[in-house]
């Protein structure tokens, strides 16, 4: 009975083995055991965490009939727009939120928007694009001088809620990128303030060997891992049966399909990791004799894929709840072979014709399907009596509104999670004239944080309570 006690009070009760003489644990997700009767709060009457995500992906989306739905409000008043229609069994967590500004949704390019989108601004007071030019950084942010000034978003909930989860926040990417150079902006997401960022974890099998390494809240080292090829579950099978025993036949049920789910992932990622080859960065000047490779969109997916997992499987064990997740940075000049060209994803956003725009938009629909990936392995996670996409809320933003002409204007931020009640969900707001900030200020609100106040740039006060529940 001792270890049912322990797992009343508990929320982070591990499995432990040995591998090779070397002690190792893997955590448990949330146990029916460990909550209320209801299975909405632990035991003891603490709330089940509530996490908070960012998915950036870089260069915007194209506004119109692809992405933006033709009517507003909850339910059955709007449908998916074709760039989203992978959300299609996920439109219930979904609240798109468009019309959204930068100050006054003028002119500025990448580097500008990414401090904006992720930090609200550089730590000088702006209310007007033109006040950016007073600021001691405001010329810096497309050079290789560019960082984030202030700390971006996802930090600022990590500080505010981190509760001794053994990871403060969990940072992964997809491309690494390939552009003009931003200085850490372009390369990372997440940053604490100026010139330190949380570089991205881009490789799934690295990502794996952290989680579970020696020394880390799951204890396996990489030398054993690739070197005996010894399961982790192997090595804490007997004491998995040990509390199945304990336990009721739901959670019995719950602890064989975590098992399941980390030996099928650990089975999916090879040795050496499956990340995207490096492509030469794009420079300015004569255009290179040399056309750089294409991206293998097989590899590319595995991988995202496989991340999508880890995140859930990190998540799920309470290693941490906060995470951000950097798809290709601001600006990026990644090829993609979807759309069957060798041509630069920047590049296609700003080529007036046509075709070229239909191409972006393509892209544009292919990261939206890894981002659905994402929220339906959130989805399939159980977390009490629901889920983790339940008790979670994912920031889904790029660095640029309309990326043809680097207006910061009618930016399109896609929102997944119903952040354990609080955003209802299945609905469309839009408002033009209103501000990325006053969102940012909501989300941190969302997350239980004292704040009254948000942003150097289009500083607010006003949060949007048309999102909420």
């Amino acid at each position: 009975m001792e270890i049912l006690k322990k797992l009343k009070f508990s929320r982070r009760h591990a499995l432990r083995g040995m591998v090779g003489g070397i002690g190792v644990s893997m955590s448990l997700p949330v146990l029916e055991i460990m909550c209320n009767n209801s299975g909405t709060a632990f035991a003891q009457g603490a709330p089940l965490p509530t996490t908070f995500g960012i998915f950036f992906w870089g260069n915007g989306i194209h506004p119109g009939s692809q992405w933006t739905p033709s009517g507003t409000g909850d339910g059955n008043a709007w449908q998916l727009p074709p760039n989203l229609q992978d959300f299609a069994n996920l439109k219930d967590y979904m609240t798109l939120v468009t019309g959204l500004d930068m100050m006054d949704a003028q002119f500025k390019g990448h580097g500008w928007g990414v401090c904006y989108v992720l930090a609200g601004g550089d730590g000088t007071s702006c209310n007007i694009t033109a006040d950016i030019s007073r600021s001691p950084y405001g010329g810096l942010p497309e050079t290789s001088r560019g960082t984030q000034w202030q700390p971006t978003i996802d930090q600022l909930v990590a500080s505010a809620i981190h509760n001794g989860e053994p990871y403060k926040s969990l940072e992964t990417g997809i491309l690494k990128y390939v552009g003009i150079s931003m200085g850490t902006a372009s390369l990372n997401l997440a940053h604490i303030g100026p010139n330190q960022p949380l570089p991205p974890e881009r490789d799934p099998a690295k990502l794996f060997n952290t989680l579970f390494g020696m020394g880390t809240p799951m204890g396996l080292p990489i030398e054993i891992s690739n070197q005996l090829r010894r399961s982790v579950l192997d090595a804490v099978l007997n004491d998995a049966k040990r509390l199945q025993m304990s336990v009721g036949s739901a959670d019995s049920k719950r602890i064989d399909a975590h098992m399941e789910s980390v030996r099928a992932l650990e089975m999916r990622i090879p040795t050496g990791g499956v990340v995207p080859p490096t492509m030469p960065v794009c420079q300015t000047g004569p255009v290179p004799t040399e056309k750089p490779a294409n991206v293998d969109l097989a590899k590319v997916t595995a991988t995202s894929k496989a991340m999508n997992k880890l995140i859930a499987l990190a998540l799920s064990c309470n290693q941490t709840r906060v995470y951000s997740h950097l798809w290709s940075g601001a600006r990026d000049d990644t090829h993609y072979p979807i759309i069957q060209l060798d041509s630069e994803h920047h590049s296609l956003t700003h080529d007036p014709n046509s075709a070229s725009q239909d191409k972006a938009t393509k892209i544009e629909g292919y990261i939206m399907s890894q981002y659905a990936d994402l929220a339906q392995v959130l989805k399939d996670t159980p977390m009490g009596a629901s889920n983790l996409l339940e008790n979670t809320i994912i920031y889904g933003i790029s660095d640029v509104a309309e990326p043809q002409s680097h207006v910061h204007k009618n930016y399109h931020i896609v929102l997944m999670g119903h952040a354990g009640g609080k955003i209802k969900g299945n609905r469309h707001y839009r408002k033009t004239g209103r501000k990325v900030t006053e969102l940012m200020l909501t989300l941190q609100k969302v997350m239980g944080m004292n704040v009254s106040s948000f942003g150097s740039w289009d500083k607010t006060s006003t949060t949007m309570q048309e999102i909420l529940a």
